[in-house]
């Protein structure tokens, strides 16, 4: 859920997930995208859709024409996906053309549409999966509990629709150098991610397991590939970016350690500054298909 995240941490994240991405599962979605849609317009719906990333990222390999529902619960967000989606197009050439709330690229003979859809992913009953041709969603699964997985595996499951979710991350954070207190940050660093973050409690570094049991159950074919961040010097501002949200969740979860957090807070502040801090925050993406004999 992009609940939280501002633009301005969305903007920087990209380049970071746009390395890590697996291409070869992207590249699998949109085929089965494209076989699903046949002669129609394809329809794409992108769950958590923050700034419009996914779009970015997918539609030009889906490359036929589509139309894609972005889904979100946050109105600042809602009102700039529009925006940030013509101002990538026009980089990449493109023709586009945009209001408030709407997107359009013209990629030769093809035009990708990007539509704005305010909806609060609670209420996961509501999504509109009628006509609908692929799901996706990137960097959400680990904010969402057992429950609200089960559910929407369910929903997307009974229309037999390519699930693509990107960027699931698996608890791993592997800071180099070591440091003393790595283990206490990580550990509550760790708890509190798996707190409700209005979902119930949240799956954390256990999502990618739990979104790849919850679709074979249902006869999908899954497939997992690995798409770790791996943040160096050139991520500084990304490095900073997460070195504060561990410490301030770290200190959500235990108090207690306060005094701990800030000696490693301080630390890694100093060695993101002089180039010395290194970090893999360790993610995977996974492609659910339904089988080709229920499709």
């Amino acid at each position: 859920m992009s609940d939280g995240f501002s633009l301005d941490w969305l903007r920087l994240r990209e380049e970071a997930d746009r390395r890590a991405r697996s291409r070869a599962l992207a590249r699998r979605f949109a085929e089965a995208v494209r076989a699903k849609a046949g002669d129609q317009t394809a329809v794409v719906v992108d769950l958590g859709a923050g700034s419009g990333a996914n779009f970015r990222a997918l539609a030009p390999l889906i490359a036929a024409s589509q139309d894609w529902r972005l889904i979100d619960r946050d109105p600042a967000l809602l009102a700039r996906q529009a925006a940030e989606i013509a101002q990538w197009g026009r980089a990449q050439g493109y023709r586009v053309a945009h209001g408030s709330r709407i997107a359009t690229v013209a990629a030769g003979d093809a035009q990708w549409r990007a539509q704005s859809v305010a909806l609060d992913l609670v209420s996961l009953e509501r999504l509109p999966f009628a006509g609908v041709h692929g799901v996706t969603c990137s960097a959400l699964l680990d904010l969402v509990s057992e429950a609200w997985l089960e559910t929407l595996a369910r929903l997307v499951a009974a229309w037999r629709l390519p699930f693509l979710a990107a960027l699931n991350t698996d608890g791993r954070r592997e800071w180099q150098p070591a440091h003393e207190a790595d283990a206490i940050v990580a550990a509550a660093f760790a708890r509190h991610h798996r707190g409700d973050k209005g979902f119930g409690p949240a799956l954390g570094g256990a999502a990618g397991t739990a979104v790849a049991a919850r679709f074979a159950a249902r006869g999908y074919a899954i497939v997992t590939e690995p798409s770790d961040w791996r943040l160096g010097p050139e991520s500084r501002f990304v490095l900073e970016m997460l070195i504060e949200d561990t410490a301030r969740a770290a200190v959500e979860a235990d108090p207690g350690a306060a005094s701990t957090v800030a000696d490693w807070r301080g630390a890694r502040r100093s060695q993101c500054v002089n180039g010395m801090l290194r970090l893999v925050v360790g993610h995977a993406d996974i492609l659910a298909v339904a089988a080709a004999k229920d499709t």
